[in-house]
């Protein structure tokens, strides 16, 4: 694995968004040089609203570069640069099929833990343009996850991404997104998602509440 781009913005306002005029960070912009990631956000980075972005679990969100590929044929356009999905890490190798929730991974001097995929708002529609893309982007599964940062250290484009402590249930991502968002899973999808012990309180939620769907559509 390998890092791209190193992406930060501030809050800044979006006007005319579905519910009006409202603070984001969304619109991450490129910074060469090396960028000292925190335990709650990457140097030079924010968030608007801290009611329901941000926090520990939430301090770096990373995106897989090869996903920029099925955006550019889906959406036949180009990014105008990386950052493009309001990420702050691109990683080449990081796609949400192969990260799974737990993972403990080096990124340059940054040690982090994978935690949660992203479920983005209408603040993603406002930003590129297109309704109701935010769903889009859910059901597609290519969601890019949060991080915890368990060790601060600086970061830039080029340095290397490893994983260092591979997590035992090996529950990707991909699975923790689909289970909430995508139209058809398995009661053994949801399942495995359940076993995993340690799992963030909100994903289990989630996945509880997908179970108790399943359950009543197999008994009607």
């Amino acid at each position: 694995m390998q890092l791209i781009s190193v992406n930060v913005a501030k809050p800044q306002l979006l006007e005319g968004t579905a519910r009006g005029n409202v603070m984001s960070a969304i619109h991450k912009q490129p910074v060469e040089g090396p960028v000292m990631v925190r335990r709650l956000n990457v140097d030079g980075d924010g968030q608007g609203d801290l009611t329901v972005h941000g926090g520990p679990d939430a301090a770096v969100y990373v995106y897989a570069f090869e996903d920029y590929a099925f955006w550019e044929a889906q959406l036949k356009r180009e990014p105008a640069s990386f950052g493009w999905f309001g990420e702050n890490l691109t990683v080449q190798g990081a796609s949400s099929e192969v990260m799974c929730f737990g993972d403990v991974w080096r990124v340059g001097g940054a040690l982090l833990q994978v935690r949660e995929p992203r479920s983005p708002c209408y603040k993603l529609d406002h930003k590129m343009g297109i309704r109701y893309f935010a769903a889009r982007f859910r059901r597609s599964g290519r969601v890019g996850f949060y991080n915890r940062v368990l060790e601060e250290g600086l970061v830039q484009a080029g340095d290397e991404a490893r994983l260092v402590e591979p997590h035992p249930a090996r529950v990707s991502i991909r699975l923790l997104s689909d289970v909430r968002h995508a139209k058809d899973v398995s009661v053994g999808d949801v399942e495995r998602v359940l076993a995993v012990e340690d799992l963030a309180p909100a994903q289990r939620q989630h996945a509880e509440r997908r179970m108790r769907r399943i359950r009543r559509q197999m008994t009607q």
